[in-house]
């Protein structure tokens, strides 16, 4: 390993670290494949209100060779505030893939990336890996399956929601500050979930390039009671409209039907043929979908999504993430 160093992220990096991350989705995804911008790792990265955790191998001549990376979520728990840390964008260099498995650079350039998470107080450090990247993690970076995720789905054609007459919503293109409201309100019958705030929810949604979400408020007697986050075109299931982001007081049935009835005219009005969306298998929304005619589709169907985790809090175990970890798809980097 001498021919290369391994560091922290430092200013001016992201030229580099996107020449070669362009260069190995390239190849993994072929000629779909467009190349990610510098205004999106900015997106990502450099303007995440939470921070970043980034660690890179470099070459003499400057080629990123390999990077271990993730941005911070902040969380709302039974433990406390606290914060994890979701794993993206890691790779190596094609040119640089030898001795993966002795370790090789890719896993000597995630050690100090853990050393940093572990210094800086995260509690959880998880992800989606492929499955040659979950192996290596097992193997060498403590690596533990959650579980492989389910996604929940219905035809268009079969749905028939029907919108509460005391419920109204619109699309929205800003937030009110109401949301933070609403978000302790979804919070108070949680035990751990990402904090969805204001602050949260304008970085993630409103300031990613790409205009590719659109909200919709949902208000009671003038009220905000819900808030749904829709991604109009996804094809993480072929010709799906998926709903990004939920936030709908546990038990307020008429407000998820009036932003069902909404997502599916949208979802209609787009062309697509599906709505999609994650919830945990044991959360009472994943119970709420199903009751609601929404089918559960295994991820393995199309492109199976192992959801990965490596633990430092001190109360936090599998088991308790397993049944108390409230998530959709927006905690991901799959939408």
């Amino acid at each position: 390993m001498s021919d290369y160093t391994i560091r922290g992220y430092q200013p001016g990096d992201e030229r580099a670290i996107l020449e070669t991350f362009n260069l190995v989705f390239r190849e993994v995804c072929g000629e779909s494949y467009v190349d990610r911008e510098l205004d999106f790792w900015r997106w990502e990265f450099e303007q995440c209100p939470f921070g970043h955790r980034i660690s890179l191998a470099f070459t003499d001549d400057g080629v990123c060779a390999a990077q271990y990376a993730g941005v911070v979520y902040p969380m709302a728990t039974a433990f406390g505030d606290t914060t994890f840390v979701h794993i993206v964008d890691s790779m190596a260099h094609p040119e640089h893939r030898q001795g993966l498995k002795r370790p090789g650079l890719f896993v000597k350039t995630a050690y100090p990336w853990f050393e940093l998470c572990h210094r800086m107080g995260d509690a959880v450090m998880y992800g989606y890996p492929v499955p040659i990247a979950e192996r290596i993690g097992q193997r060498y970076l403590e690596y533990h399956r959650l579980r492989v995720v389910n996604y929940l789905t219905l035809e268009l054609a079969n749905a028939a929601f029907t919108a509460p007459a005391g419920v109204a919503v619109q699309q929205v293109g800003e937030l009110d500050p109401e949301v933070d409201a609403l978000f302790a309100r979804l919070a108070a019958t949680k035990q751990c979930l990402t904090r969805r705030d204001r602050r949260y929810l304008d970085w993630r949604y409103l300031r990613m390039p790409g205009d590719a979400y659109r909200l919709f408020e949902a208000r009671r007697d003038g009220a905000l009671c819900g808030l749904l986050v829709l991604r109009p075109q996804h094809e993480l299931v072929p010709g799906s409209c998926s709903i990004a982001d939920w936030l709908v007081a546990e038990g307020d049935t008429e407000t998820m039907d009036a932003l069902l009835a909404a997502t599916a005219d949208c979802g209609r009005a787009h062309g697509r043929q599906r709505l999609l969306a994650i919830f945990p298998d044991p959360s009472s929304e994943f119970a709420a979908m199903v009751a609601r005619g929404f089918v559960v589709m295994p991820s393995a169907d199309t492109l199976e999504r192992r959801l990965t985790h490596r633990i430092y809090h001190p109360q936090m175990t599998t088991e308790w993430l397993q049944q108390h970890w409230w998530y959709t798809l927006g905690d991901s980097d799959l939408i």
